[in-house]
């Protein structure tokens, strides 16, 4: 699998409006437009940190979504952390063949356009890894 970097890091916040305000305001940085996603199963925005890394605020509106059960297990706070790949089916397919499981079959279409699909946490040392690629 060939990595091309770091793309976010996930934090589940309560409120996103106010988290938004927060991150803004304490390091001086613009949040993208909030937007929604999961089929309205939450609401996020990314903030660029320079260079290719952001973050992730993400509120989570439906009790189903992964960022509502991040929650209900584990508190508001960091849910994962997302590293872009050159070509995402063959990272998975080699992840699979090492034995890794994933959250779901397949890879679902993300915020920015590209395709997305989460290693379960248990395979990948208690960290959810989002692969991040097209």
């Amino acid at each position: 699998m060939k990595v091309l970097g770091l793309d976010h890091i996930g934090i589940a916040v309560e409120n996103i409006d106010q988290a938004v305000r927060l991150y803004e305001k304490t390091l001086g940085v613009q949040a993208d437009e909030i937007f929604t996603a999961g089929s309205g199963a939450m609401r996020g925005s990314f903030i660029s940190l320079g260079g290719t890394a952001r973050l992730e605020l993400a509120q989570p509106l439906s009790p189903a979504s992964p960022a509502a059960r991040f929650v209900a297990e584990k508190g508001y706070g960091l849910t994962h952390l997302a590293i872009r790949v050159a070509d995402l089916d063959k990272a998975i397919e080699e992840l699979k063949s090492l034995g890794f499981q994933f959250l779901d079959e397949k890879p679902t279409p993300s915020s920015s356009g590209g395709r997305v699909i989460f290693v379960a946490p248990k395979s990948f040392g208690g960290v959810a890894l989002e692969l991040v690629g097209k």
